[in-house]
């Protein structure tokens, strides 16, 4: 039954009826999309898209949104990735589709595409209007795709995008249009644009499938990540690896059967190394998996292991270990099967216990794996944390952290972590110094220590002197404590226990008025702060849950200096983890290193900050743009020529909850600036960057912004001469542009303008009557088309049926340097209207002007709807341009 339905809804691809099919081999019309002709006869051939029964492909024509969903049915279908849950569901949704007016043919598909969540509800409306169809956008076709893939391939925050036009995707649209341009099945124009709101065409649909097809049908290369791992007591381990083709992989691995590599394969590393996230690639002989290479930048085997540290001592039963991070030793018990590894190798815990004996001179460097049981322990249940896997290496060198409290060109003086001891330490001949995660100098840590509190991991050799200095604005805290939750036993004046580790541990509270409490009202979904009286009460009270069951408080602490309590948040059992999801936020600011895939870094500091796929308005907030949106706040980000400042909240698990950020500084191309006095709103105190990556940032000026010269102003840069002129942006706190400074030299050394119709004269440009060279260099822009290279722009000059206005800035030896042209009248043949743009065809080739806004276009057309436009195909028509160059009637 399931065949039979593929292969009736194959038979519709193309229209809303019943069409008799043609192949490729015999369409009529694919010569007309030279670029795409091979194309569509492999989507033919492939059974994904048929033709017309008069033989024809028609390949300029739109797809509508609910052809888009057949075709794409189809191929899922075709490749063998259709979801069997979400077929035959035409019943469950028959009663909404008939409400859209979604054609009868197509809501099988249709049906399924919201089944399998390739289609929300909230698509529907844009399907039909009073009963008719609609063409599909690019944007929209990208998501559906999209979703259809993410099953396979994994779907990030957008980042990757590098059309020119890119602020015009949607901030839905912008991980799909990634996703497929990180899988080769979008690409854009001539010109780099994407045009996500043009309507899609039968042509790129059909190159759009026809790459998909090949994807889907095709193995990538054998890499993957780990998705799951599971350790058999060191003897085995059972690995699932999602493969970056979509497939999956379910390992089981011993050290006796498989060899793991780091990236380059000089070093052998021990299964027990393989997490959760590594990128990893596989090597097969036949269809037996010989060899893992680990595929993460390098890292220590220890890094990769829960807690990190040194082992002050092992005993039969625990080990007394020092935490890398902060400095705190804690007791863990050891699980009785254990996993021991040295340097790799697995031993035995008297081996090991008796080579750290032997080394008593030196540091055993450790990574712990962990598990919490809660089991009883005198009596009561208790949280018990025990050791599964230990692997250590004994080193010459030993890393803590703490708070710098001197720094100079030789020597650091700081704070221990866990601790008040201050130590010092000079550094050695070749210490290597870092600013969080990149490689700096002596003298940018000085800076950094002098300008406000910082703190340092320092690695130290047996002599006692740096080896190595990370400094940060943030703590460097131990991953096994950070939103760590503990059994309250019992709070006073002085202290609070609790139960951590299978041992009751008791924290200093120090002065009650240095500590804020809180206690979570599950009611309102939040914690209210209450002094210290009432949190005491909370904790003595015998509470129970809904049932009549004894339940316990449970705290989230924070801490100052050495292990002085700061903030104590408290909870009842049953309410603990929704209460400890939204713990106490974490605020940073600074300036803003990169986002990538979806997670922010600020250039001091190491800790990744993730970022949600949307906020509300309040919550996300540019200064200085027009509009604050994730796809504008990740290409400032990642853009090398502005400095992006932003200032965060994030909850416990560094999910930031706000942001609000500006520019500092930027620099690039000035597209446009339009003043006070600009009659446009929307454009009124703006200006329009372009900067060395290709990204364009629309952002706020102050109404009068400063220059740097005498030689110009505010006003003179409105004018079209200036545009394109290289300049450097300066901003005030509120991440307006307060300074804008021409950098161009051609601006200072005397240039001229002229304008008029424009013509060539051989190999040079007539401007009103006299002849210019071109400059090697030359700078086009216009408001009237989107061309701007020499050759495109000579060859409309040449154009009989086309006249341009320019208006020019040229130098001091009569060469053209910039040109801003606009068209004041072009005729030929009417080839289509296209969201914003009408093409026609003249004796020399096909144009693409710009036009007014589609409403007043119609208006003074005298259509009454788009459609109408289709009417008007092959006929030859005059285009007037309105003052500011773009179609406003024909």
């Amino acid at each position: 039954m399931k065949r039979k339905m593929a292969m009736a809804l194959a038979a519709v691809l193309v229209a809303g009826s019943l069409p008799v099919t043609a192949s490729a081999a015999t369409f009529t019309d694919i010569n007309e999309v030279s670029w795409a002709s091979s194309t569509i006869q492999a989507v033919s051939d492939k059974g994904l898209i048929n033709g017309y029964e008069d033989g024809t492909f028609r390949a300029k024509n739109n797809v509508t949104y609910s052809e888009a969903m057949v075709m794409i049915y189809n191929l899922m279908d075709k490749t063998g990735n259709l979801k069997a849950s979400a077929t035959n569901t035409l019943p469950i949704y028959q009663s909404v589709l008939n409400t859209y007016k979604i054609p009868t043919w197509s809501q099988s598909t249709v049906a399924y595409g919201l089944s399998a969540q390739i289609l929300m509800a909230a698509d529907l409306p844009k399907f039909t209007t009073n009963g008719v169809s609609n063409p599909a956008t690019r944007q929209d076709v990208a998501v559906m795709f999209g979703r259809a893939l993410s099953e396979k391939y994994d779907i990030y925050a957008g980042t990757g995008v590098n059309y020119n036009d890119v602020w015009r995707i949607s901030d839905e649209a912008m991980p799909y249009v990634d996703l497929l341009s990180r899988l080769g099945i979008l690409t854009g124009d001539e010109n780099g644009n994407f045009n996500p709101t043009a309507n899609i065409t039968r042509a790129e649909m059909a190159v759009m499938m026809n790459k998909t097809y090949d994807l889907l049908s095709n193995e990538l290369a054998n890499t993957g990540e780990i998705t799951e791992i599971v350790n058999h007591d060191g003897d085995y381990y059972d690995v699932d690896v999602k493969m970056d083709n979509g497939e999956r992989n379910r390992l089981t691995l011993s050290d006796d059967n498989i060899s793991v590599y780091n990236k380059d394969g000089s070093r052998e590393l021990p299964i027990s190394s393989l997490s959760k996230g590594d990128k990893v690639s596989l090597v097969f002989d036949g269809l037996v998996i010989t060899k893992i290479y680990l595929l993460d930048e390098e890292t220590s085997a220890q890094a990769k292991y829960d807690v990190t540290g040194y082992i002050y001592s092992l005993k039969e039963s625990e080990v007394n270990f020092e935490s890398e991070n902060t400095g705190e030793t804690s007791k863990y018990k050891l699980d009785e099967n254990c996993t021991y590894y040295l340097d790799g190798k697995k031993v035995t815990r008297k081996d090991l216990q008796n080579t750290i004996d032997d080394n008593s001179d030196k540091y055993a460097y450790a990574g712990l794996m962990t598990t919490t049981e809660n089991e009883k322990v005198n009596g009561t249940r208790q949280d018990v944390v025990y050791v599964t896997a230990m692997y250590v290496t004994i080193m010459e060198e030993y890393t803590h952290t703490g708070e710098v409290t001197d720094f100079s060109s030789s020597s650091v003086s700081y704070k221990m972590s866990g601790s008040n001891a201050n130590k010092d330490a000079k550094f050695a001949s070749g210490c290597e110094f870092y600013i969080g995660d990149k490689k700096s100098d002596v003298d940018d840590l000085e800076k950094l220590a002098d300008s406000g509190t910082t703190y340092i991991k320092i690695t130290v050799n047996k002599d006692g002197k740096a080896t190595k200095i990370i400094m940060a604005e943030d703590k460097f805290q131990d991953t096994s404590k950070v939103n760590a939750t503990y059994r309250v036993k019992t709070i006073t004046d002085d202290y609070i226990r609790v139960m951590e580790g299978g041992e009751s541990v008791e924290y200093s509270i120090g002065s009650k008025s240095d500590v804020a409490f809180y206690v979570w009202d599950n009611k309102n979904n939040r914690f209210d702060e209450v002094d210290f009286d009432d949190a005491e009460e909370f904790c003595d009270t015998d509470h129970t849950d809904g049932e009549g069951k004894s339940v316990d408080v449970y705290a989230r602490i924070g801490f100052r200096d050495g292990k002085k309590v700061s903030s104590v948040y408290l909870a009842l059992e049953n309410e603990k983890e929704k209460a400890f999801g939204e713990a106490e936020a974490t605020e940073r600011k600074g300036t803003v290193e990169s986002i990538k895939d979806g997670k922010l870094k600020f250039k001091t500091s190491s800790t990744e900050y993730t970022l949600a796929s949307k906020y509300d308005e309040d919550d996300l907030k540019i200064g200085g743009a027009p509009t604050s949106s994730l796809t504008v706040l990740t290409r400032m980000a990642n853009c090398d020529d502005v400095t992006l400042y932003a200032e965060i909240k994030a909850d416990s698990d560094n999910k930031i909850t706000e942001i609000e950020a500006r520019l500092t500084a930027a620099e690039g191309k000035m597209i446009e600036y339009n003043g006070k006095d600009t009659s446009d709103s929307d454009k009124k105190n703006t200006l329009t960057l372009k900067t060395s990556d290709g990204s364009q940032f629309k952002l706020k000026t102050v109404s009068n912004p400063k220059t740097d010269s005498d030689d110009y102003d505010a006003e003179d840069l409105q004018t079209t001469g200036y545009r394109g002129s290289s300049v450097e942006l300066e901003f005030n706190n509120d991440g307006e542009i307060s300074k804008i400074i021409v950098t161009d030299s051609s601006y200072n050394s005397g240039t001229k303008r002229v304008k008029g119709t424009a013509s060539l004269d051989g190999s040079k440009i007539k401007i009103d009557g006299k002849s210019y060279s071109w400059d090697s260099k030359t700078y086009i822009t216009s408001s009237s088309f989107t061309y701007s290279t020499k050759d495109m722009f000579e060859r409309m000059l040449q154009d009989k049926d086309i006249e341009v206005y320019v208006e020019a800035t040229i130098s001091d030896s009569d060469k053209v340097e910039r040109i801003n042209a606009r068209v004041e009248s072009a005729e030929g043949e009417f080839v289509e209207y296209d969201s914003g743009s009408v093409t026609i065809k003249t004796d020399k080739r096909s144009w693409v002007f710009n036009t007014v806004s589609k409403n007043t276009l119609l208006d003074n057309c005298g259509l009454d709807d788009e459609r109408d436009f289709e009417k008007k195909e092959g006929k030859n028509v005059t285009l007037e341009f309105n003052s500011d160059g773009l179609v406003e009637e024909f």
